[in-house]
């Protein structure tokens, strides 16, 4: 995970124009070709890019490495990522690294991710980190459609602020938004919404009692329930649990959902890599190791 040397606090913000602000979008289609997955379509707008390195070669599948070229997202910028697996399609998409959502001089920004996955069709949802810095304001929707017989992973890490740097992310706002959906039935649906003095209620114990990162797992597949069991003895649920992460997982209707919150981000990271194998994947994308 990489960010930025410099401080967050400098102080006063200074507002930028609306007319300014960044508006990313990516559009990445993947096609069955025989028995390997193709690029069928590719549309690039704003600092949004999609790259396919021959080093993310992961068997059949297409590996796409989404990049942000402003570096980060600051308040009022907007990104909108689109990404569509055709039929017997492998598709896997990560991030070149972590995202970082600046502070705010007020403006909210938006992130959008729109997901298709066609009958028989797989796609793997791996992006690196996504980083608040203290004062950021961002609402993000993470929708998907999910055909029959096709399998979606979405694996999802938050880091509010930089533990590394004494820094937590105190104030500000952070609305997550997710709704998939199964042939057009709505079969998850989950809301975050943190506001206000942010700092103190993480610090209740019945909400995160002070933990800094969290992370959401969510695999929609034939065979997701039957991953239950080795899921959790990757994680050491329930009674070998690393002492300074919680967690847990249930599956459910074709769903296995784990959630894991940790005061220290590295620890969490560990727990993703443990239980990505259990998932269905051999290796995490090449560029999580960069």
């Amino acid at each position: 995970m990489y960010v930025t040397a410099l401080p967050s606090d400098f102080s006063p913000i200074e507002r930028v124009p609306a007319g300014l602000r960044s508006h990313g979008r990516v559009l990445v289609e993947a096609r069955a070709l025989g028995e390997r997955t193709v690029l069928g379509r590719l549309e690039e707008a704003g600092p949004s890019r999609a790259r396919f390195p021959r080093s993310g070669k992961r068997g059949a599948a297409l590996e796409a490495v989404l990049i942000n070229t402003g570096g980060g997202i600051a308040g009022g910028d907007a990104v909108a990522t689109q990404m569509i697996a055709r039929a017997g399609a492998h598709l896997v998409a990560t991030t070149q690294a972590a995202e970082k959502i600046y502070r705010s001089d007020g403006a909210v920004s938006k992130i959008d991710v729109d997901l298709l996955v066609e009958p028989g069709a797989s796609l793997d949802w791996l992006p690196q980190w996504t980083i608040l810095f203290d004062q950021a304001r961002v609402e993000r929707t993470i929708s998907a459609e999910v055909r029959e017989g096709a399998r979606l992973l979405l694996v999802e890490p938050v880091a509010l602020g930089r533990a590394a740097r004494g820094e937590r992310f105190a104030t500000g706002a952070l609305h997550d938004r997710w709704r998939i959906r199964r042939n057009g039935r709505l079969i998850y649906a989950d809301g975050l919404d943190l506001g206000g003095d942010i700092a103190k209620l993480l610090d209740r114990p019945s909400i995160a009692l002070g933990a800094a990162a969290f992370a959401t797992v969510l695999l929609v597949a034939p065979d997701a329930e039957a991953r239950l069991e080795a899921v959790r003895a990757a994680l050491g649920l329930p009674d070998d649990l690393a002492p300074t992460l919680e967690a847990g997982a249930s599956a459910w209707d074709g769903m296995l959902s784990v959630r894991l919150l940790a005061r220290d981000s590295a620890v969490l990271d560990k727990a993703l890599r443990r239980i990505i194998g259990e998932l269905g994947i051999a290796d995490p994308p090449r560029i999580w190791h960069s």
